[in-house]
C-alpha cells in the first residue's frame, strides 16, 4: 500500500506520457503554453493525477468536467468568477477573431462557461509540459516521487520536451486547426521546433509598418501566431491578435477560392 506522502508513480508517469491539456483537437483555434498553473503542495498535486487517472489518462480532458471532478467546477458555473488570468485573455483572443468587437466581461464569463476548453466545441489548449506547477522555479515533485527523470526540473524536461514536440507537431498535421497560438515569447525555441516541419515561412510581425510585439508565420492550412506571455497586458493587445487571425485568414480564403 503506498504512504500518503508519496504520489502513485505508475500514474504518475503516465500523465507525464500521456496528458496534453484539454478541448477538441477538431477545435478551430488552439492556444499552447509551457505548462498548467496550480501543483502548489502535495494534496493538490496528488489530487489532480489521481483523479485524471480515474477518469481514463485521456490525453487531452473536457476542462469543465475535470474541474468540477477536481474540485474547481464553479469557474464553469453561472456566475463563475473571471479569475484565471490566461483564459480571460485566450478568450479575447477568440472572440475577436471571430469578428467581435466590444467584448465585455460577461461575453467572456458566457465563454468560458459554455465553450471555452469543451471537448465538442472549438477551441484546444495544449501544455508544453505535462505537470501542474506554479512556476518554473518551484519544484517539489522530488520530494514525493521515486521516478528518477523527476529528480530536478532539468532532468524532467529533458526526458519529455522532445516526444511532446513531436507529438504537438503530429497532431497539428493531423488536425489542420485555423490558428495556433503560442503564449510565452520566452519558450520561442520550443514554438519553433514544433512548425518547423510544418511551415517553412519565418515568424515575422504582422506588417512591416506593425508596431504590434506579436509574430506569424502560417502554411496553407494554420496561422501560427508567437506572443507574450498573456500578464500585465492590456486587452488591445489580444484583440489584435485576434483580428490578425480574422484578417489573415479571410485573405487567404479569398485568394485561394
Amino acid at each position: 500500500m503506498l504512504s500518503q506522502d508519496f504520489f502513485n508513480d505508475e500514474f504518475l508517469e503516465q500523465r507525464v506520457d500521456t496528458f496534453y491539456g484539454y478541448g477538441n483537437y477538431q477545435g478551430s483555434y488552439w492556444f499552447i503554453g509551457m505548462e498548467e498553473g496550480g501543483g502548489e503542495d502535495f494534496q493538490d498535486i496528488n489530487n489532480r493525477i489521481n483523479i485524471w487517472s480515474n477518469r481514463g489518462n485521456h490525453e487531452i480532458e473536457d476542462i469543465a468536467e475535470y474541474h468540477e471532478s477536481i474540485g474547481y467546477g464553479a469557474s464553469f458555473k453561472p456566475g463563475a468568477k473571471l479569475d484565471v488570468p490566461v483564459w480571460r485573455t485566450l478568450i479575447r483572443i477568440i472572440l475577436s477573431a471571430k469578428g467581435n468587437d466590444n467584448i465585455d466581461l460577461e461575453d467572456i464569463r458566457k465563454y468560458q462557461i459554455e465553450k471555452l476548453g469543451r471537448k465538442d466545441k472549438e477551441t484546444c489548449l495544449l501544455e508544453l509540459f505535462p505537470l501542474p506547477s506554479p512556476s518554473r522555479k518551484y519544484w517539489i515533485y522530488n520530494e514525493f516521487s521515486q521516478l528518477p527523470f523527476l529528480s530536478t526540473r532539468q532532468t524532467y524536461e529533458d526526458y519529455c520536451v522532445e516526444t511532446r514536440i513531436n507529438h504537438i507537431r503530429q497532431r497539428i498535421q493531423e488536425h489542420k486547426p485555423k490558428a495556433v497560438v503560442f503564449y510565452g515569447r520566452v519558450f520561442k525555441y520550443f514554438w519553433r521546433k514544433i512548425t518547423e516541419n510544418i511551415t517553412n515561412i519565418e515568424f515575422t510581425k504582422p506588417s512591416e509598418s506593425s508596431k504590434e510585439d506579436f509574430f506569424i508565420s502560417r502554411n496553407n492550412q494554420t496561422l501560427f501566431v508567437m506572443a507574450k506571455f498573456p500578464r500585465a497586458l492590456p486587452n488591445e493587445y489580444f484583440h489584435n491578435i485576434g483580428r490578425a487571425i480574422l484578417n489573415r485568414n479571410t485573405f487567404h480564403r479569398f485568394n485561394n477560392f
